[in-house]
């Protein structure tokens, strides 16, 4: 709690104005003093025999000032408008457990155009809405900003990530999980849902089983998720329904290859039949395309491979994404090494990007004696605060942030805003 208190007295939002000259947003030091000021909705990963997808509201506001409301709404916030849900911010940051569930919603609810899901958050400054934001899903942001990301290479775009994309589990109801559940599964919507949600990095693990229907797995280790062929035809739902971006990057091989190369070779056969007409080969500038590049081509989906030895005989698949893991077990262990690795990036600009690991890794005892308390409670500890680290400290230098549970951090809302920012220039 102590570097939690400091960190939020650090965190601050600079200015947003939009400047009609260029048609851009641009910081500036003039105007309403909500302009500095940002609230968020976010859904708990914490599952309990009770309560399931718990609304947390998280806020900042230096010039907070007494009799400040926060409200939840299950619409559109319009003043007279009775909320579900009050706070009185008592810090310019926190955020706050609402004890109210959100409704589930089926990815096949999800659709291709930006939309709010039912729940929305507004300040209140003297019985008058200041400031609102909704619970939303992000399609199309990378086409939607062009103009200002087309110019940049993947190294320096801020990516929303997620760590075991495919290690997930959709649940509708309240649950405990199992023993084994409680260290493997990482998200709770499935690939497609974060793709629509906002998320443009897939970490993928791959296990071989060829005694099986399916033969090529998702895994988290040695634990077998869900079918690739599931995976990747989430991936080819959204790349036809959108014209973004998506690195799926295949990082590990935790069952059934071994040594054997020709495991490799037959499933860069698998990727290559799969998503023929979709990848771009690596020829086409490789790490160094930009996104125009990129858009040009007609090909959006870049394939990263994390075995050197096959990576040069195929234009299918890249080198992979550099993974920067921490392997640490307390929330300031994984700041001073986030600290590093973004500071050591000022002087070391990478050509392949990089993507920051912002999670705490548990050690086998801390598994059999269940001390840190699952992924789940470790994400609901280290999320919100990695948001606020890359709001308020690191904002310049991300490239990729992978995050267990995305939807309980707010990377997705802060990376777009951070592109815009440090990329726009009235």
């Amino acid at each position: 709690m102590k570097l939690l208190t400091v960190v939020l007295a650090l965190f601050s939002w600079s200015t947003i104005v939009y400047c009609v000259s260029t048609g851009r947003f641009c910081d500036s030091e003039s105007g309403d003093d909500f302009q500095r000021a940002h609230i968020g909705l976010i859904i708990s990963p914490i599952m309990s025999i009770k309560m399931i997808r718990e609304i947390e509201i998280y806020w900042n506001h230096a010039k907070y000032r007494p009799g400040d409301t926060i409200a939840l709404y299950t619409s559109e916030p319009a003043n007279g408008l009775e909320p579900i849900y009050t706070l009185v911010p008592n810090a310019p940051s926190g955020i706050k457990r609402t004890g109210l569930q959100a409704t589930f919603v089926p990815t096949s609810n999800l659709t291709f155009v930006r939309q709010c899901l039912q729940y929305h958050v507004a300040w209140l400054r003297n019985g008058t809405i200041r400031l609102t934001n909704c619970l939303q899903t992000q399609p199309h942001w990378m086409t939607e900003r062009k103009e200002i990301l087309g110019s940049l290479p993947m190294s320096r775009v801020f990516l929303p990530g997620t760590h075991d994309s495919a290690s997930y589990a959709i649940h509708r109801r309240a649950n405990l999980e199992n023993f084994v559940e409680r260290f493997v599964i990482t998200q709770d919507v499935d690939v497609l849902a974060q793709l629509i949600y906002g998320v443009r990095y897939l970490d993928i693990r791959v296990g071989h089983y060829p005694n099986t229907d399916s033969v090529w797995w998702a895994n988290h280790g040695v634990y077998r998720s869900v079918p690739m062929q599931n995976v990747v035809n989430q991936v080819k739902t959204f790349l036809d329904n959108t014209n973004e971006v998506v690195i799926f990057d295949i990082q590990e091989f935790p069952v059934g290859f071994g040594k054997n190369l020709g495991v490799h070779h037959d499933f860069i056969g698998f990727l290559e039949e799969q998503f023929a007409g979709y990848y771009l080969p690596k020829s086409y500038h490789g790490w160094t395309s930009t996104l125009n590049a990129i858009w040009s081509s007609g090909k959006r989906l870049i394939i990263g491979y994390d075995e050197k030895r096959v990576v040069s005989r195929y234009e299918s698949v890249w080198p992979c994404v550099t993974h920067q893991w921490g392997n640490v077990r307390t929330i300031e262990d994984l700041f001073n090494y986030l600290n590093r690795i973004e500071t050591e990036s000022l002087g070391y600009p990478r050509s392949i990007p990089r993507s920051a690991m912002a999670e705490l890794t548990p050690n086998t005892w801390d598994v059999i004696l269940n001390r840190l308390g699952g992924i789940r409670q470790m994400a609901e500890t280290v999320n919100f605060n990695v948001t606020n680290w890359y709001n308020s400290k690191w904002q310049h230098t991300a490239n990729i942030v992978a995050v267990d549970f995305v939807r309980s951090s707010g990377i997705i809302e802060t990376a777009i805003e951070w592109n815009e920012r440090r990329n726009s220039r009235c």
